[in-house]
């Protein structure tokens, strides 16, 4: 069976290396990846600096399948006469797939302004990102009897091409207990040709689906130390649509609210339901655990695969683990202070 498998997906990626629709980043863990869920959320940090990186490997014990590093850099790089904040940030991301090496590397800069509304209390964010994405596949590792007629005929082996995505979010503190946001955000917005066949012409062009993303997460303190953090994500590209709901469970070891990054543990899960062409089907489970100590946030997860596809992975999808680093340099004069970010962006 697992052969078999492993022959399918070879013959797939043959039969579709000529219009091959480009694998976007895809990670569990929409709480460690802000900056990649949407734009807007750069600059979103309290600290002077954040950085973020995240690695996944998924399905290795059913193919020679998804594996996937990104780090983003963001940051406050200005405030405005009106109190309003500019953010800037880096994007750089790698992921490998599949026996022919097909590989996707995406440089990019990432820009957000963000306005208070009422004192920090109720904001809103816009955001937008501009990468080099460069895609590259190893026909020499073809195994097979017969050589796909298009790449005989001259396919290429590596492309490139500029990619542009935009997103809103909207941030609301009830009070010192509750507090929620909500973001949407649209990638591939000019529709990229991923295509490795180029004659010259838009005849035999594959142009990138955009992808549209809801997405929210909430903070409801249960007591001084035990906090519910439930989140969802909605995912609509081409055909395929992907929906994430679930929730961290949050205990902090100190019931002091005046301490920044108090030292805390998560425990949390998550369903993933996959839609297209009128059929809902369950993808995974997700399972998470993060610590947090002062400004080093860690999570691991852990996907369990429950769909028909665990007949050959044995319900493993793959592990995924990110570090969040927040840093401080400059001093209190220098900082903006205008717009104070929950900590729902991180």
């Amino acid at each position: 069976m697992r052969k078999t498998l492993q022959q399918l997906l070879l013959v797939l990626l043959l039969g579709a290396t000529t219009n091959i629709l480009a694998q976007d980043i895809h990670f569990s863990q929409i709480h460690a990846s802000p900056t990649i869920l949407n734009p807007a959320m750069t600059g979103l940090t309290n600290a002077d600096m954040r950085f973020t990186a995240n690695t996944k490997s998924q399905w290795n014990n059913v193919t020679n399948a998804y594996r996937t590093i990104a780090g983003t850099m963001d940051m406050k790089v200005g405030a405005l006469p009106t109190g309003d904040i500019i953010g800037g940030g880096l994007l750089i991301a790698s992921d490998k797939a599949g026996d022919l090496n097909f590989t996707t590397n995406t440089i990019g800069l990432s820009f957000s302004y963000m306005k208070s509304l009422d004192k920090g209390k109720n904001f809103v964010s816009f955001g937008m990102t501009n990468a080099l994405v460069s895609t590259s596949v190893d026909y020499s590792k073809i195994v097979a009897f017969d050589i796909e007629p298009s790449i005989q005929d001259g396919a290429l082996n590596n492309t490139s091409y500029f990619d542009v995505s935009a997103g809103i979010g909207w941030f609301h503190n009830f009070n010192d207990r509750y507090a929620f946001h909500l973001g949407a955000s649209i990638f591939h917005l000019n529709r990229p040709d991923v295509s490795f066949y180029d004659d010259g012409t838009d005849v035999n062009g594959q142009l990138l689906y955009r992808k549209y993303t809801i997405h929210g997460t909430g903070e409801i303190e249960i007591s001084k130390k035990s906090i519910l953090k439930p989140s969802f994500l909605f995912a609509d590209q081409g055909p395929h649509k992907e929906i994430t709901l679930g929730s961290f469970w949050k205990y902090k070891t100190t019931k002091d609210k005046k301490q920044d990054n108090p030292t805390a543990i998560y425990f949390g899960g998550w369903l993933r339901w996959h839609a297209e062409q009128g059929y809902i089907g369950r993808d995974a489970f997700i399972g998470a655990v993060r610590i947090d100590y002062k400004k080093t946030f860690m999570t691991f997860t852990f996907d369990v695969n429950i769909s028909s596809l665990s007949q050959v992975s044995f319900g493993a999808g793959g592990p995924e683990f990110s570090i969040i680093q927040l840093i401080d340099f400059r001093n209190d004069r220098l900082r903006p202070k205008k717009v104070q970010c929950p900590a729902l962006s991180y």
